[in-house]
């Protein structure tokens, strides 16, 4: 894992021989407890799956709390960010995104 957006990331098609190509990407992010994925947009679209863990979701200045399994979509240019709130466990989530 490397840190990405103020948390840590391994994007998990990057190893991929240079022939194979996909029309989308996908990592795993975990965010550290009190952690932050940093608030941010781009031009893609956007899934994340909350894997594990606790805390909040921010999207176009709204917070939604999230725990357990969860599913986001994100919209290109959307801004967004999520907030571990957890004082002792990561929370984990599958990133996939594409044009």
């Amino acid at each position: 894992m490397r840190p990405e957006y103020g948390v840590l990331v391994c994007r998990l098609l990057e190893h991929l021989p240079k022939p194979v190509a996909t029309g989308f990407g996908t990592s795993i992010v975990e965010v550290v407890p009190g952690g932050a994925v940093d608030l941010h947009s781009h031009h893609e679209h956007e899934l994340w799956v909350l894997i594990s863990g606790s805390g909040l979701f921010e999207a176009d200045g709204q917070t939604t709390p999230v725990t357990g399994t969860m599913l986001f979509y994100i919209a290109p240019h959307q801004m967004h960010a999520i907030r571990n709130t957890d004082p002792e466990i990561s929370l984990n989530f599958l990133s996939m995104w594409w044009d």
